[in-house]
């Protein structure tokens, strides 16, 4: 135990090679992570200009992520597609016959002789004729907002101009928070790397001493 205590005091500056490759490996790695957001705003440091990756970049990245979800993720045909899917004929014809049953049990036919014994009789003949002249007006209808929203919605143009409202700080928050674990796995990848460096650099100074 005496001759190990007394060989790292010969060679402590051995113990240096880890600790700063640890040190230099990490804050690397964090300070490159930083820079993704920071400086927000340009920098200027003498010729050149300091600004984060994401900050000023931010209009190419809005582009190409708004364009990619668009072809790949959620086209304006998958919008018509979902519209068909939630069976929006149905629930306006629902409400059709409930609008028209209100309407007709609102004008009192206990009121009219001869009428109150066929007032289901009316409603539902009444119903019938409304829900036909609807069904055939909501097929249009919906046919030509379909047309209209395949050729007229910009998905890319509106998801780009949600991505161009957030401010920077709003997006680093975001991927701070869907990837903070990962960014703190890349930071320990650093020191465990330039640990490792550390290790062999002592190796090798060690076999050339």
């Amino acid at each position: 135990m005496v001759d190990i205590i007394q060989a790292f005091e010969e060679n402590w500056e051995y113990a240096l090679f880890p600790l700063l490759g640890t040190l230099i490996g990490w804050g690397t790695n964090w300070l490159a992570l930083k820079m993704l957001f920071r400086p927000r705003k340009p920098v200027n440091i003498g010729p050149y200009k300091l600004q984060g990756l994401i900050p000023s970049r931010r209009n190419v990245l809005s582009g190409t992520i708004a364009k990619t979800i668009s072809d790949e993720l959620l086209s304006s045909e998958d919008i018509v597609q979902a519209m068909e899917d939630l069976d929006i004929k149905k629930i306006a014809l629902g409400q059709v016959n409930k609008i028209v049953r209100k309407k007709l049990e609102s004008q009192n036919f206990q009121e009219v002789p001869g009428v109150s014994a066929f007032q289901d009789t009316i409603i539902q003949t009444v119903q019938s004729i409304v829900y036909n002249q609807v069904e055939d007006s909501i097929d249009d209808f919906l046919k030509d907002m379909g047309d209209h929203v395949s050729g007229h919605l910009d998905i890319v143009k509106l998801i780009e101009s949600k991505l161009k409202s957030l401010d920077d700080k709003r997006i680093e928050d975001i991927v701070n928070e869907v990837s903070r674990r990962e960014l703190k796995h890349i930071e320990r990848l650093g020191a465990i790397l330039g640990f490792v460096i550390g290790c062999l650099q002592v190796v090798l100074v060690w076999q050339i001493s």
